[in-house]
């Protein structure tokens, strides 16, 4: 007998790498392509820049406590409804943030963060059972390599389509990627590990979670080396337009600017064979120095604008060799019996250095003005470079 059968029985077998970038990169698109939408809708709502960061602030605490739910959720459901929930919830996001009201703003946004945190949480999870450790330095670079092209136009594409066509068509881009994702999502039939599935006990409370987290110095190194590298990144995205603007240039030029930044990560894959030839400790000691050495040069530079704007390409170079790699420590140490709630700690490094970077500037321009920002900066991100000295040495 002749029995054709269907294509997607293919992923019966475990999925790799490219499976998991991806599923990454459908996410990717449908949160980068609202990411600016979000922002001048905010600003049109809201009218004033101080209660647009106010709602900022809020979303990213309410996020950060949040997050900490969702190993309860992975333990009392599953994995993959968990997952299944965090794409469903990006498309609610899109349906609110589309009614373009104060109230529909802030739901979305609030539904949107949480939306991403159970994907990032579930996503870090499947990894750490399908991919071999040692094929790390290979996938995470593939992940973050397919997730360029959405960072780097989806900004921008989203923007054309609000303002040429309409809300309806940059939220439907967003809603309509967010369901792609869920269909392949659930054709891959991912299997869950024991270590989290349903269990009858309760999970730990989240005080005990971040006790248990700090009393592992690998973990406390891991959580230091990417709070590090997200500290520099939101500086990028909200001080490098700034700067242009300040230096005479358009807004547009300015998001110009943070484009070619994020374009930067097509070139994850070479870092990702660098520490594999090398060590992870020689690609990050040698990237947080390169990245304090190019942001202070840009601070000092500040009357040429030309050399500012080479000098943060060259550190946003920088800083994705520490995206392709600076997940790695912590997936590597990390037990598997305590995946779902030391994974939730971990990935607080995103709404803390969202929190501490923009207020940690705000005082420093009390006294300074913008060019003390990028020094200040430049001389941090140096001493990020100590860190990763007491990572293993065949790690």
């Amino acid at each position: 007998m002749h029995v054709r059968y269907p294509v997607w029985l293919r992923f019966a077998d475990p999925p790799g790498a490219f499976v998991f970038a991806s599923l990454f990169a459908l996410e990717s698109f449908s949160r980068a392509v609202l990411s600016t939408v979000i922002t001048l809708q905010a600003l049109a709502l809201f009218e004033t820049t101080r209660d647009v960061s106010l709602i900022f602030s809020l979303v990213g605490v309410t996020a950060l406590i949040a997050s900490f739910s969702i190993p309860s959720l992975v333990r009392r459901l599953s994995r993959r409804a968990v997952y299944s929930l965090g794409a469903g919830l990006l498309i609610v996001a899109a349906v609110l943030l589309a009614t373009i009201t104060m109230t529909g703003q802030i739901s979305g946004m609030l539904v949107r963060v949480f939306a991403t945190a159970c994907l990032s949480i579930t996503a870090s999870l499947y990894i750490m059972q399908y991919i071999n450790r040692r094929d790390l330095t290979r996938a995470e670079p593939m992940r973050l390599q397919f997730s360029a092209l959405a960072w780097t136009a989806g900004p921008w594409l989203g923007v054309w389509l609000y303002e040429t066509h309409g809300s309806t068509w940059a939220y439907s881009a967003s809603a309509v990627a967010a369901l792609l994702l869920l269909t392949v999502f659930w054709i891959l039939r991912l299997t869950e590990h024991p270590a989290v599935r349903p269990a009858a006990k309760p999970p730990p409370s989240p005080l005990r979670s971040i006790g248990r987290y700090l009393s592992q110095p690998r973990l406390r190194l891991a959580w230091a080396i990417t709070f590090g590298r997200s500290c520099w990144w939101v500086f990028f995205f909200i001080y490098a337009p700034v700067y242009m603007i300040r230096a005479g240039h358009s807004g547009e030029e300015g998001a110009l600017l943070v484009s070619a930044g994020n374009a930067m990560l097509f070139l994850t894959p070479a870092f990702g064979r660098l520490a594999s030839r090398y060590s992870l400790r020689l690609v990050m000691m040698g990237a947080f120095l390169a990245l304090g050495a190019t942001t202070a040069l840009a601070g000092l530079a500040f009357a040429s604008s030309a050399w500012v704007i080479v000098f943060l390409l060259a550190g946003s170079l920088s800083c994705v060799a520490l995206d392709a790699v600076g997940n790695i420590p912590f997936i590597r140490s990390v037990h598997a019996y305590e995946r779902p709630q030391m994974t939730t700690v971990f990935r607080t490094y995103i709404d803390a250095s969202e929190l501490v970077t923009p207020a940690l500037f705000a005082v420093v321009l009390t006294v300074w003005d913008l060019q003390g920002v990028f020094i200040l900066c430049g001389v941090a991100m140096a001493t990020f470079a100590y860190w990763p000295r007491y990572l293993p040495r065949g790690m």
